[in-house]
């Protein structure tokens, strides 16, 4: 409730740029719906929106950029259908040294 909340007061303005800090992650699916449905409006309207975010799900549905962040620093940016691809590709890779041994 909380959460609701907060988007709530945060999301009353017209603000010309918007931080979204992982808030989309929380409540049942109506909110995430009615956060949506908010978050197109204000880009629609020519607000530009920053997300942080893990879930590649709302990162493709809200984002048409994407800043690819590793260890503090920018690993590539670019669209976010591709750098969502690319990463998905990369970490379905295992990582050298920590591939699973199972015996034949």
């Amino acid at each position: 409730m909380v959460a609701r909340l907060a988007f709530a007061i945060a999301t009353d303005v017209k603000p010309d740029i918007l931080l979204i800090d992982e808030v989309l992650s929380v409540g049942d699916i109506n909110f995430k719906k009615k956060c949506n449905i908010r978050m197109n409006s204000y880009k629609n309207n020519g607000t530009t929106l920053v997300i942080v975010s893990h879930s590649l799900a709302t990162v493709s549905e809200l984002c048409d950029r994407v800043i690819w962040l590793e260890h503090g620093k920018i690993r590539t940016e670019g669209k976010a259908a591709d750098l969502i691809a690319t990463y998905q590709q990369e970490k379905e890779q295992p990582i050298a040294g920590n591939e699973q041994v199972t015996d034949a």
